[in-house]
């Protein structure tokens, strides 16, 4: 890359040489209730994982502040910019937030947990935009990366000169809370940070932490390594790769009964060629039960066999996706691939022309098993023209994996969508065997494709392309047997809405399951690159009056400013901007426009009635912001 939600299935995994079982929601989503989080009505949403849950899906059916007509309003209470927070660094990973956390003896209703490129954790008031403490995670005797000296010149981190500590987003685990009264006394935010040594010769490391969401208290920390081997293939993840190496995605945690979760992270490269050696990284590390040193339990690279490079997870800032039996999903970008052609079912998952397998260009879906635990591949979807598409750089894995909910009526139940740079929406069945394999003729074996409907530009050179991530509403508003909308935002496209069915309809084209191969909405205003990730709330799964947020951060290579959008999920007309520029919008607020400047990839946060943006400082600074939006008088 140049450039029914019940704990409905139990999987057992062998972790070392204890059994443990492994239980996971079926739809552990922002629309189901994450465990240890708050039950009382009002504030009770814990957004602890980017998108709001392990299926990605950026849905938030328990909003019942911000309705359409509340931010839209002009008078009274209004929806407005409350409080903008200097922090210590650009914030590119996507804030978090706990409600009614406990802290030196006092209830904060909300508070927001924001990371920075400077390696600096902060956990905030919501409700006043105070800090309440504060990490800095640079040891003495190190200090964080700068692109312009350590990245040669790739500028993938802005404003110069670029500061790189912690990009991704990180996730919370609440599940041992037992705090009454419907509050939280304990959790564990889990984070990666990167450093450098201040002397020569220069060494580079990246590091995991455990720390405790009430106090900032570092439980462990854990460096970052080891090697992957396969036959004759070794591969070590050392501080070459700690150095090239870009931990852009979204951090997943996936529950374990009775022990702390298994934590995923994914690497793909900072601006590509630039920056040899890199490869795709998948690495899971676990929490003690004593919460005071973390473990690698497996690692893995997507690319081992022939060139031992590219094949990066970079899915523009999206994570892994997991289901309800704890499989794990993502996309990858530009590499070889070796796999033999496969028929659904794909029984033998592995089978390739060399071994150790490579899979450039390809979702996975991968589970931890074993004794010692190893990361497996147990199904593969290869595009049919790879080869085209490292030479094109259209690879598929510029954009996030999306598990759809649960379709009890429809054929298939079990689906992911994704898009990547090539403009084209895939819609994959996720059951083991059926992913779609490697079909190495004329075309792909999946639930539906539908061809360059994200191109902005066919003719004469196609321009088109995904670079993050895309959301989800659940309702059958729409009539005709649909289950829900899916939205995507492409590169200098409007937002485009896409209807589903789960048993096909006359705009699928399919007789199963399938989406509108045509958007059936599309915003008026177009979007910059790289094009926006959306975020959809609703006040109840009942409700058809969703709204779709979003950052514009088309501004972010100029140094300008970033803006939030609001638009109503049924139709895309515009409720709210801080876009003077916004002229078909019910309500433009110019007034309200983000302290800071846009970074790119970023997604709002919608939770308990506010609003998280993220931005960087300003242009001759290193700092940034967090812009907290709410309705108040």
């Amino acid at each position: 890359m140049r450039h029914p939600a019940t704990f409905a299935r139990t999987v057992i995994s062998v972790l070392g040489s204890t059994l443990l079982v492994v239980a996971v929601a079926a739809a552990q989503d922002i629309d189901t209730k994450v465990t240890g989080c708050p039950t009382a009505s009002g504030n009770n949403v814990c957004l602890v994982t980017y998108q709001g849950g392990i299926s990605r899906r950026g849905f938030n059916p328990n909003e019942g502040a911000l309705t359409q007509s509340a931010i839209t309003a002009t008078t009274g209470s209004t929806f407005h910019q409350q409080y903008s927070v200097e922090v210590k660094g650009a914030v590119y990973g996507q804030p978090l937030v706990l409600p009614n956390v406990v802290y030196t003896g006092t209830t904060y209703a909300d508070v927001a947990y924001v990371v920075t490129e400077q390696d600096y954790v902060y956990a905030i008031n919501g409700s006043n935009g105070k800090i309440l403490w504060s990490d800095n995670l640079v040891p003495s005797g190190y200090t964080y990366l700068t692109s312009t000296v350590d990245l040669n010149g790739c500028t993938t981190i802005l404003p110069s000169p670029g500061y790189v500590g912690i990009t991704s987003t990180p996730v919370i685990d609440v599940s041992q809370n037992t705090g009454t009264n419907n509050t939280i006394t304990s959790g564990i935010l889990y984070v990666v940070a990167r450093t450098k040594t201040t002397t020569s010769p220069v060494t580079y490391v990246q590091t995991i932490y455990a720390i405790s969401v009430i106090d900032g208290t570092v439980k462990a920390s854990k460096q970052i390594g080891g090697t992957y081997s396969s036959g004759s293939v070794s591969i070590t993840f050392n501080s070459d790769y700690a150095q090239t190496q870009n931990q852009r995605g979204a951090l997943l945690a996936v529950p374990v009964t009775g022990q702390n979760p298994q934590i995923f992270i994914t690497w793909a490269a900072h601006c590509d060629e630039v920056n040899f050696p890199y490869n795709g990284w998948l690495m899971s590390y676990q929490l003690n039960t004593a919460q005071n040193a973390l473990t690698q339990t497996s690692i893995w690279t997507s690319v081992p066999s022939d060139t031992t490079y590219e094949g990066g997870i970079w899915n523009g800032g999206s994570g892994p996706a997991a289901d309800g039996g704890g499989h794990i999903y993502f996309s990858i970008g530009n590499g070889d691939a070796n796999v033999n052609t496969s028929t659904p079912p794909n029984d033998n998952p592995t089978s390739c022309a060399a071994s150790p397998c490579d899979y450039g260009n390809s979702i996975l879906r991968m589970n931890l098993s074993g004794s010692p635990p190893t990361l497996a591949v147990q199904d593969f979807f290869t595009v049919f023209d790879w080869k085209s598409r490292n030479n094109k750089d259209y690879d598929l894995g510029s954009g996030g994996v999306m598990l759809l909910p649960f379709q009890s009526g429809g054929s298939p139940q079990n689906l992911l969508a994704q898009a990547g740079k090539e403009g084209s929406i895939y819609l994959l069945r996720t059951d083991k065997g059926y992913l779609g394999g490697y079909n190495g003729g004329g075309a792909d074996q999946v639930t539906q494709y539908i061809s360059g409907v994200l191109c902005y530009q066919l003719t004469p050179v196609v321009e088109c392309g995904i670079w993050g991530a895309p959301a989800w509403w659940s309702t059958g508003s729409g009539g005709g047997g649909s289950s829900g909308y899916a939205y995507w935002g492409g590169k200098n496209l409007g937002l485009m809405q896409f209807k589903f069915y789960p048993n096909g309809s006359s705009c699928t084209g399919t007789t199963g399951a399938g989406f509108c191969t045509t958007p059936t909405a599309t915003t008026t205003h177009t979007f910059g690159w790289p094009g926006p990730t959306p975020t959809v709330s609703a006040p109840s799964n009942a409700s058809t009056k969703a709204i779709v947020w979003l950052i514009d951060a088309g501004n972010a290579s100029s140094g300008g400013k970033a803006n939030l959008w609001a638009f109503d999920a049924a139709t895309l007309d515009c409720l709210f901007s801080t876009d003077s520029k916004a002229t078909s919008c019910t309500r433009i607020s110019s007034a309200d426009v983000p302290a800071g400047i846009a970074v790119k990839f970023t997604v709002p946060s919608v939770a308990n009635g506010k609003v998280y943006v993220g931005t960087a400082g300003g242009s001759t600074t290193s700092g940034g912001y967090l812009n907290i939006y709410g309705l108040s008088d």
